[in-house]
């Protein structure tokens, strides 16, 4: 069985302005979030609570078991891409049963959309258990976890990572879906 788990904190997307929702999770996640649960199985959560991290804030959790995969997103429309990002994050995966080639990973997506909506690259800030296929490309860039026991400050300007996404051109993105997305190709 592979469990994954994302505790998130402070997700805050923005230059002069917070462009996400909801991005301190203090409201209930139907303000500005999304949900999908594929493959659902009993335990599977998303959900927000004060006692995931020591502050008194709200922060949310996401847990998936199995096959498939758990997100919660939202999409904003984005006049530039020199915008600052910063998320506290503590990302979780197993794979308890190490031996099998199964794999699981934990990350906060940076999908960045043309103005028709398509998918043009992704950042992934993650943790990926040792099977994990992913790999960086063109349109594809990792930010590995530091550690999954501590809470840990992840933060960039977008203009600066589209540097590691070569793939990508950056005038034409219109919009920017933020996810957190945890998946596992099952047991």
């Amino acid at each position: 069985m592979k469990r994954i788990v994302i505790l998130l904190i402070n997700l805050c997307i923005g230059s002069a302005a917070v462009l996400l929702t909801n991005g301190d999770f203090e409201q209930d996640l139907n303000a500005g979030w999304m949900e999908v649960v594929q493959g659902q199985e009993t335990g599977d959560t998303i959900d927000r609570n004060v006692s995931f991290h020591p502050d008194p804030d709200f922060e949310v959790r996401i847990k998936k078991y199995d096959a498939a995969y758990a997100r919660l997103y939202q999409t904003v429309d984005i006049a530039t891409t020199d915008l600052e990002f910063s998320v506290d994050a503590k990302l979780v995966a197993y794979e308890y049963t190490p031996g099998d080639i199964r794999w699981a990973t934990a990350s906060i997506v940076l999908e960045y959309r043309d103005d028709q909506d398509s998918a043009l690259g992704q950042t992934r800030i993650c943790y990926n258990t040792p099977h994990c296929p992913y790999t960086n490309t063109a349109t594809f860039h990792m930010i590995e976890a530091i550690d999954t026991t501590n809470w840990h400050t992840y933060a960039f300007n977008v203009d600066d990572e589209l540097v590691n996404l070569p793939g990508v051109y950056p005038p034409d993105i219109a919009r920017i879906e933020v996810s957190l997305y945890d998946t596992t190709d099952g047991c």
